[in-house]
């Protein structure tokens, strides 16, 4: 991989409070841990864990301070904003990706506190930003190596009620499939960016892969949000039984559909963000 880019680490969903989605998101069954704030940033965030990868929900903590373009997005509405990719060293691979012409900025080291009832959590990680031209079809993206691994999860926040175990899937909508193609094959190289007629995926050896699909599909599968250009469009969860899930969502009133074998949450009943949930 030209940047030495690894495995999907973290969807973000972006939200205008994260207090109501906190809330939210427990009706939609997951354990949602403590908000973090991140020191060097003006954003806030909650990150619901599963066993090797996560979904964080981030807010604005402190509007005088950088937001890495969490304002602009949120003009549009809240839902799926990005994605932080793993890297297991981002100075390597911050100088890969200069080697080979890859577009991407200097190591930045973030911290985020988290106050839990019997102790504070005191994490580290370093942020790697790419070129905007390397991730069409994603919104954002970024590297991420995690400093206090050992730290991000504690006990009983992988036991989510409605069963969800891990992403397996990422949706963007690109509207050049050429450009993108070229622009992953730079990214991820050849050999790991996969066409076909009317689509392209993007597969990491491991976690979840991510599609790629023209505007008009995004529009047939009801997750078409123009008004953003190339953009995120949906993210499906894995979950250990479908039953148990329908179920928890029934119970709790979320307003879901059928697709597929799948289970499509209401974007309204997800703080804006397509979820799909579907059997492990």
């Amino acid at each position: 991989m030209a940047a030495k880019v690894g495995r999907v680490d973290h969807p973000v969903v972006a939200v205008h409070q994260l207090e109501p989605t906190r809330v939210q998101y427990k009706k939609l069954g997951f354990v949602v841990p403590p908000t973090g704030y991140h020191r060097e940033w003006g954003t806030a965030n909650v990150c619901i864990m599963f066993a090797e990868d996560y979904l964080e929900i981030r807010g604005v903590g402190d509007p005088h301070k950088f937001l890495a373009g969490l304002d602009k997005f949120l003009v549009h509405g809240e839902g799926l904003c990005g994605v932080a990719f793993n890297s297991r060293n981002a100075d390597e691979s911050y100088a890969e990706a200069i080697a080979t012409g890859v577009g991407i900025e200097l190591p930045k080291h973030l911290n985020r506190q988290l106050v839990l009832e019997d102790k504070t959590l005191d994490l580290h990680f370093k942020t790697v930003m790419l070129a905007h031209d390397l991730y069409p079809g994603l919104t954002h993206a970024n590297l991420c190596e995690h400093l206090t691994p050992e730290a991000l999860r504690q006990p009983g926040w992988l036991d989510h009620p409605n069963g969800v175990i891990s992403f397996g899937r990422l949706v963007g909508v690109v509207r050049d499939f050429d450009a993108a193609q070229a622009a992953y094959t730079r990214l991820l190289g050849a050999h790991n960016v996969k066409r076909e007629a009317d689509r392209i995926f993007l597969d990491f050896g491991e976690g979840a892969d991510v599609e790629l699909i023209a505007p008009e599909e995004a529009e047939r599968r009801g997750d078409a949000q123009p008004v953003r250009g190339d953009y995120m469009a949906a993210a499906t969860l894995l979950v250990k039984d479908i039953a148990t899930t329908e179920k928890w969502f029934a119970d709790n009133a979320i307003r879901y559909r059928q697709v597929d074998g799948q289970l499509a949450v209401a974007p309204a009943d997800a703080c804006g963000a397509h979820l799909y949930f579907q059997q492990a």
